[in-house]
């Protein structure tokens, strides 16, 4: 019989995956064509044509609205994905674990909240651009002048819409693994993926395992905060959460927390080793 740790462990992994293609429809370095990007790039342009009309406040404020309309169309399918994704993955590690459930997903105010959060961010960018008119600004203080980014950047909202959806995948897996328990009381997991880009906050946490009622203890390198209840730990991050039961350990966490110590010292040894694929076990 499977290992049901293991196999959420496994699973948790390939959430990481998940995550990542969260990241990817924001867009990234890697994922240029993401959402955020692509609409920064639109709004870019647009900018630099109403600056030159013979009314650019009015011309400048068209612009931003409609990139307020494209981001926050997009963002909110992308959190109601995120939101589906996590009772997906709840559901998928419960089934492990011998209880069977029906994910069902629904758009919640959490999700609408943080679009709300999101937008909040372009308009704090055009309450700017706006200012900045008023006072004479020149078209590369506000768009940058290819090298430097100046008011109208993708950067802080692209990072807040990553954070919000790793926050809303995984609020909806406590959700639903807490609705679902099967009078099992959980304790949770933090499983990295273990490649060349786990971070050093991850690699730290990689395997720590807290009551559902407690937040894991982040030590490692960047972090939002020294202690948080469920990943994303910090911007861009891609850890899991898994649902852990002592009875099923069988030495599992001790190979993990193994493999990212291991980790750790090539790196103070100045290694950077790949592992494709990536996994829990280094």
């Amino acid at each position: 019989m499977a290992n049901p740790l293991e196999q959420a462990i496994q699973s948790g992994i390939r959430a990481n995956e998940t995550v990542g293609g969260l990241f990817a429809k924001v867009g990234t370095r890697e994922h240029p064509r993401g959402f955020v990007l692509s609409a920064y790039r639109n709004a870019n342009r647009a900018m630099r044509s109403a600056l030159a009309e013979p009314f650019p406040v009015a011309a400048a404020a068209e612009v931003m609205a409609g990139l307020r309309r494209t981001v926050r169309s997009e963002a909110l399918s992308m959190f109601g994905d995120a939101e589906a994704a996590g009772q997906e993955e709840a559901a998928r590690q419960l089934r492990f674990y011998g209880i069977e459930s029906n994910p069902n997903p629904t758009f919640s105010t959490l999700a609408l909240a943080s679009a709300d959060a999101l937008t909040a961010r372009i308009d704090a960018q055009s309450a700017a651009i706006q200012a900045l008119l008023l006072t004479g600004a020149t078209a590369d203080q506000i768009t940058g002048d290819g090298e430097r980014q100046a008011v109208l950047r993708a950067s802080d909202v692209a990072i807040w819409a990553a954070q919000m959806a790793a926050s809303l995948l995984w609020g909806a897996f406590e959700s639903w693994a807490v609705t679902h328990s099967g009078g099992f009381t959980w304790k949770k997991q933090a499983v990295a993926a273990l490649d060349n880009r786990t971070t050093d906050c991850c690699l730290r946490v990689h395997g720590q395992i807290q009551p559902f009622s407690r937040p894991f203890i982040l030590t490692g390198t960047p972090r939002y905060a020294d202690r948080m209840d469920w990943p994303g730990f910090h911007p861009w991050c891609r850890t899991a959460g898994v649902l852990y039961l002592d009875e099923y350990d069988s030495g599992l966490t001790e190979r993990m927390t193994g493999a990212a110590a291991g980790i750790l010292d090539e790196r103070a040894n100045g290694k950077f080793i790949d592992r494709n694929p990536a996994d829990a076990f280094g």
